[in-house]
Parts: structure tokens; sequence; C-alpha cells
């Protein structure tokens, strides 16, 4: 949790200098993949409402993650047998921080909780080639839009599922206040499989309700 508070601040205080200082922003962490994707893509989902929406979160994830060059193989240990040192849990962080976000603004977000669980279940499962290797070079090289099936096609097939009904878009950009009083544990992602507790989503029934008769 210390550091996805320290990501937060430090996400709010590049979305912070940009908003009212209107300032431009250099982010470079000692690699350029890892901290910078996080750092990055939250500060632009607090500035722009775009990225807030199902479609623009989408986008956000191929841009500053899959194009900008992320390694997903190696961070994750794709197909290795255990973990190496190169395993580092950075994308999950930033989904992780984009749910704390959520919790302190849910109207403000189109998508809801279970799509920041099934990203989050699929970065492992390998179901899907979206997060597969390395970067754009290798999934190209490998032909994985060809011969995978990418997680945004099952995402965009079933859109209510993963909708806000609450959702209010707000042009405004959003700069929460984050200290350890406002981090919350994710308990539906972290604890989702202990043996003596099941944490089920009070309001995902009622959300699907709600989803369903707007679509009506």
């Amino acid at each position: 949790l210390n550091y996805v508070q320290s990501v937060l601040q430090e996400a709010v205080r590049v979305a912070s200098t940009v908003e009212n200082k209107r300032s431009s922003v250099v982010i470079h962490c000692s690699d350029g993949w890892d901290r910078t994707s996080q750092i990055a893509s939250l500060a632009m989902l607090l500035l722009d409402p775009y990225y807030r929406t199902l479609e623009g979160f989408e986008v956000l994830i191929e841009k500053e993650w899959l194009s900008f060059g992320h390694m997903f193989r190696t961070r994750t240990c794709h197909g290795n047998k255990s973990m190496t040192d190169n395993y580092s849990p950075i994308f999950l962080q930033f989904i992780d921080c984009v749910w704390q976000i959520g919790q302190l603004y849910p109207h403000s977000f189109e998508f809801n909780n279970n799509l920041l669980l099934t990203i989050a279940q699929h970065l492992h499962s390998c179901l899907f080639g979206t997060f597969l290797l390395d970067s754009d070079k290798q999934r190209k090289e490998q032909e994985v839009k060809t011969k995978t099936v990418s997680l945004w096609s099952y995402v965009n097939t079933c859109k209510t599922r993963f909708l806000n009904p609450l959702y209010r878009e707000k042009r405004e950009c959003l700069l929460p206040v984050i200290s350890m009083r406002t981090i919350r544990l994710w308990k539906q992602y972290w604890m989702a499989y202990h043996p003596y507790h099941k944490f089920d989503d009070p309001t995902f029934e009622r959300t699907m309700e709600l989803g369903g008769l707007r679509e009506r």
C-alpha cells in the first residue's frame, strides 16, 4: 500500500503541475517503461475525462503501456516455471491505483470495478493476446493480433457488465488528496481466493440490474 500511495501522490503532483501551473512535465524512471508508464497514465486519467470512459481507458493502456514498451512478459514471468529477479507487479499496481481513485470519485468513471478485476485476472491468465510478450515489435513478429483474441474484443461485446450506471461525466481535472487514510486494501482482488473469507461485491447485482434498465 505504501507503493500505491507513492505512485498516486506523484501522479497527482504531475496532474496538478500541468493543470494549475500550465507547465510541461518530464517523467522518466531508471528504465523508462515502469514507473514512467504508471505515473504518466495515471496523470492522464486525472487530467482528461476521456480516459475515464471505457473506450478511453482501453486506449490509455494500449498507448501508455503496450505501445510504449512495458515488458509484460518479463514483469509477469509469463512462460517461466518460477519467479525471476525481473518479476514486478508494475501494471497491477497501476490497476490498483485506478481502483483507489475510483473509490474517491465513484461517479467519475464510466467503467466499473468489474472491468479492473477482469483486466487484473487476464494479465496472468494468458487467455488473450493483449498482454503477451515484451513489446509491439515482438507481438508483430509473433503475429499475436492474428493468432489470438484481444481482451478488448471480449470487453466490448458485453459492455453492460463493465459500465458504471452511476457515471456522470466530470469535465474537470481530478486532484485527490492522497494519504494512508484514503488508501484501502483492494479486497476483491487481493483476497479473492482467501480460504476463510469471501468478498463479494454487494453492488454488483444492482449495477447489472441498473445497466440492463439503461439498455432498454
